[in-house]
């Protein structure tokens, strides 16, 4: 029928259903649809190339990496910078903007300026979002918050109880509950 909606999808084209939520309540969402194993796609509205995306057969959340515009392909060690960040979580010490640069050989504002338009959030945002997600995958393998707060380069747990608060909307200690709940009552 020509002029409706459906609510079915095709099976070329898949369901897309757009909602608003409180990013408070993003984590325990996000955390309903992986364990049901539906797929989903969070977009911000603060970027148009930032995503969250997950599939049925995968129970992990991964940043979709943006595509590099044509113009900036010259710019080509900006894609190290997923491999840097890592590293300096995996070392529990964050980055310097300007060390990060000059790695890449880049001037720091030409660095602000190519990140921002690749990445669509500063390299503070995107450091601490990606420094978040790990430590939210830590306390879902039951790790205590202490330790998660010591192996992301927090030097006083209470530090990181209200940046991951005020990143989820949710204390670290309630996050594992309600992940522990939501799983058991799955089983």
């Amino acid at each position: 029928m020509e002029g409706t909606n459906s609510l079915m999808g095709t099976q070329s084209q898949p369901l897309y259903v757009s909602i608003h939520v409180e990013s408070k309540e993003l984590a325990m969402i996000v955390q309903f649809l992986l364990q049901r194993n539906i797929y989903f796609k969070v977009d911000s509205p603060y970027s148009n190339s930032m995503q969250l995306e997950a599939s049925y057969n995968s129970h992990s959340i991964s940043l979709k990496k943006p595509t590099v515009n044509h113009h900036l392909s010259k710019y080509k060690g900006i894609e190290k910078v997923d491999s840097i960040l890592d590293n300096h979580l995996a070392n529990a010490k964050n980055p310097e903007m300007q060390q990060v640069a000059q790695s890449l050989g880049l001037s720091i504002s030409v660095f602000k300026r190519i990140f921002k338009e690749i990445y669509g959030v500063s390299f503070y945002e995107y450091y601490l979002n990606k420094k978040m997600k790990y430590a939210a995958e830590l306390l879902l393998k039951g790790l205590r918050g202490g330790l998660v707060s010591e192996m992301i380069g927090y030097s006083q747990p209470i530090k990181f109880t209200k940046m991951f608060k005020k990143h989820f909307g949710i204390t670290p200690k309630k996050y594992q509950l309600q992940s522990k709940i939501t799983s058991e009552l799955n089983l």
